[in-house]
């Protein structure tokens, strides 16, 4: 597929729940409180609603789309060659995604010049710290372009992909610039935007760390 169907027109750290509280006690509640007359004074427990601080993502507001993009470029860098990056992205990639998946993904390839997937994979949504899981699957395209010395990253067209009737019959696919410009409701989708944050931010620190280590290949390279 050429580069000019990249991107289609629509077709970061966690955030606090909505649902949290925080409890303001009264004071001397241990001893009690009483009024002048001897009398016993009820003290109320007050619930305060925590804040909520929506994440917003990285928006294209040309295309009008979720849009992640930056170039790496290290002049220092020895063996930076482009098929080198292009070597050496490719095979971080099949370790994360896996050999047949990857295959899968793949929407074009040119040695040394760029690799175009389209990627499908479970979406992984935190709830809390320590605690994620799956909702659904996450699609989304990634454009990897390289140069002597330099790369450059493109991630756009999210999707959330769910199964409505738990049959597989009826699948909904949903952009996420509609979680995005959502006015109600957001403190439930806002971790379909978070994930994918998540998944972009985890794949660029990867490649960063791979691109820039000496490409051993492997006998399947050859």
């Amino acid at each position: 597929m050429s580069m000019t169907m990249g991107y289609g027109q629509l077709s970061r750290d966690p955030v606090a729940s909505a649902t949290d509280t925080s409890t303001i006690l009264p004071e001397d509640v241990s001893e009690g409180a009483w009024g002048d007359d001897g009398a016993a004074v009820v003290q109320e427990y007050v619930f305060k609603k925590a804040s909520y601080s929506r994440f917003i993502p990285p928006y294209d507001s040309m295309r009008e789309i979720i849009f992640y993009e930056n170039i790496i470029e290290d002049e220092a860098c020895e063996n930076c060659g482009a098929d080198s990056l292009y070597w050496r992205a490719k095979k971080y990639l099949t370790g994360r995604f896996g050999k047949e998946a990857f295959k899968k993904m793949i929407v074009e390839d040119k040695v040394a010049d760029r690799l175009t997937l389209l990627v499908s994979k479970p979406m992984l949504c935190s709830y809390g710290k320590f605690n994620k899981r799956q909702e659904g699957t996450m699609e989304y395209r990634l454009i990897l372009r390289f140069k002597d010395a330099r790369y450059k990253y493109q991630f756009g067209n999210f999707v959330h992909i769910e199964v409505e009737d738990g049959m597989g019959a009826r699948v909904a696919r949903i952009y996420h610039e509609y979680y995005m410009r959502l006015k109600k409701g957001f403190e439930q989708t806002d971790k379909f935007l978070l994930a994918a944050d998540t998944e972009t931010k985890e794949l660029v620190a990867g490649l960063k760390k791979t691109l820039r280590e000496p490409y051993l290949p492997d006998e399947d390279d050859w």
